[in-house]
């Protein structure tokens, strides 16, 4: 996983044929997904160019056999003031169900949990994401609420 820096989220958004040079990678097709170039990334080139920092809590999925952008995984944002984080995540198509997202899931919950200001881990999903949903229970968490449009999640906490 590469951490997004202001340059390498600008060149996802507008110029994939420079973040094959900065990366020496290419760019699976179908990454980022729409809500990810529409949303995500735009609110996260708000933030590291504000503060750099803020790239540490998300990237990029690198494929390094294939030396591949495949995807983004990440916490939405640092801890808000109560602690609480948001992942989320994206595989282009190609490399969905190959269990690239619950590796690197895995990995980062790992990670937050080693970070003192973490207190609560989330994620949502559409009902019928039936990878995400899979995903998000490989990973141990538990569903907290549902509603018609979406299903709210929360990973059990070490005491």
């Amino acid at each position: 996983m590469v951490s997004w820096t202001a340059e390498l989220a600008e060149a996802v958004l507008h110029d994939t044929a420079q973040l094959e040079t900065l990366l020496g990678v290419t760019v699976a097709e179908g990454f980022p997904n729409d809500p990810v170039r529409q949303f995500v990334l735009p609110n996260t080139l708000v933030r590291v160019r504000r503060d750099p920092s803020h790239g540490l809590w998300s990237g990029m999925i690198i494929h390094t056999e294939d030396h591949r952008a495949i995807g983004s995984m990440g916490f939405k944002s640092p801890p808000d003031h109560n602690g609480a984080i948001e992942i989320g995540y994206d595989i282009a198509p190609a490399y969905q169900g190959q269990g690239y997202a619950t590796e690197m899931a895995r990995e980062f919950v790992h990670w937050a949990l080693q970070q003192s200001a973490v207190r609560r881990i989330a994620a949502e999903c559409l009902p019928d994401n039936w990878a995400s949903i899979r995903v998000l229970e490989k990973l141990g968490m538990q569903r907290i609420a549902e509603r018609q449009d979406m299903i709210y999640w929360e990973f059990p906490m070490p005491r």
